[in-house]
């Protein structure tokens, strides 16, 4: 009885081993898990601050833009490319083309006025960097008239560069994924490489040494119908520093504090089976995760693994 008894005490005062449950089913702890999410759905995702190595901080901002291209009157084919961690005076952080359909090639130019949040970070950010960003791609026309192909990969910034002569089946090599033109909404979600982790004065020209070592979204598409061209909807979300004539202090304490890296993040993403290329439908178009889709209209063919991906986005 009383060696029973001493049991029965051990057992009541013995220390419990407490594990965070996100933890244990991901790696990763509360700030990374955060930050995962927001890479995941930049365009719902709660605004918090990166899991990028130093000890610099900023502000943080959710940027959007809207337009169409390749809408002239012959333009059946044109180029998108853009690189969201490279925000600069030049502009060069948004490249396109407009082409006919195997015509000549024509000059890459930038297109600042499709550059999300361009305007508020030149005249206020003295540095800035981006956390998160997708490039949503719709077809503006009539079903009955809809045609053509497009191509769309998530690539590096060198690819394309300024004043390059571009023909779009030229680009369309460099892509991953390839479709008819879609009924529906394609969605490309940014993934940061290391060099996206370091702040770039906003203010300064583009040097192809800093930009073509950052991520990039890109989009080649040809055989549309003549004058309706291809709309593209910009969400990034940016870090940034103020300028010192604004009157804003620097908000350096603002730094995620974690225990994992950057690749520690990817790595659980991809681990998820997330695809970073999608389809939209009615309830994707809303940000819903659940709505991933996989093995049509040339998206990636993994299927997703939604336990996984339901444990970092709930």
């Amino acid at each position: 009885m009383v060696k029973k008894r001493a049991v029965a005490a051990q057992k009541r005062t013995k220390p419990k081993t407490v594990v965070k449950r996100r933890e244990r089913a991901s790696g990763l702890d509360s700030a990374a898990l955060d930050y995962a999410r927001l890479l995941i759905d930049p365009c719902n995702g709660k605004l918090v601050h990166p899991i990028y190595p130093g000890a610099d901080a900023g502000f943080l901002f959710r940027a959007e833009s809207f337009g169409t291209i390749a809408t002239g009157a012959s333009i059946t084919a044109g180029t998108l490319h853009w690189t969201p961690g490279y925000v600069n005076s030049s502009g060069t952080e948004v490249l396109a083309t407009q082409n006919l359909d195997g015509g000549a090639a024509v000059a890459a130019g930038p297109l600042t006025s499709l550059s999300p949040g361009r305007t508020f970070l030149l005249n206020n950010a003295k540095a800035v960097r981006c956390i998160a960003a997708c490039l949503k791609i719709t077809f503006p026309g009539s079903e009955s008239a809809r045609s053509g192909r497009v191509h769309y990969g998530i690539t590096s910034a060198g690819i394309i560069d300024n004043t390059n002569s571009i023909v779009p089946d030229g680009v369309a090599q460099s892509l991953q994924n390839y479709t008819r033109t879609p009924p529906e909404t394609i969605e490309l979600v940014w993934r940061p490489t290391i060099a996206d982790t370091e702040f770039n004065d906003p203010t300064e020209a583009a040097s192809a040494v800093i930009r073509d070592r950052k991520s990039a979204l890109t989009v080649a598409f040809a055989g549309l119908p003549a004058s309706v061209g291809m709309t593209f909807h910009f969400t990034a979300l940016y870090e940034w520093t103020p300028a010192v004539n604004i009157g804003v202090a620097h908000n350096s304490s603002g730094k995620a504090e974690s225990r994992n890296s950057l690749d520690d993040v990817l790595d659980a993403v991809k681990r998820t089976g997330f695809s970073y290329v999608r389809q939209l439908g009615a309830h994707a178009a809303s940000g819903a995760i659940s709505a991933l889709m996989s093995g049509s209209y040339g998206l990636m063919g993994a299927r997703p693994n939604t336990r996984n991906v339901r444990q970092l986005t709930q």
